[in-house]
């Protein structure tokens, strides 16, 4: 697999990843397949690390298969 730090922001999402709705503050990592070419015009990771925000209010990087998250966005709030 290939990885890569990504960097993005996503500070305007809540992330839902198994049983938990967690406030995401950045796409840190992905990983993609070793079986994707540089022609492939659409390249989906295998692997993301998002750093989130717990309950508890620490941060924390989840790592995992790409199918495991799901991004909603928050709405209202200003950029």
């Amino acid at each position: 697999m290939r990885g890569m730090f990504v960097g993005a922001d996503l500070s305007r999402f809540k992330v839902v990843y198994g049983d938990k709705v967690l406030r995401a503050l950045t796409l840190a990592g992905i990983e993609i397949s070793d079986d994707v070419t540089p022609e492939d015009s659409v390249k989906v990771p295998k692997f993301i690390e998002v750093i989130v925000i717990n309950s508890d209010g620490n941060i924390e990087i989840l790592r995992d298969e790409t199918w495991r998250f799901q991004f909603i966005p928050i709405l209202g709030e200003q950029p």
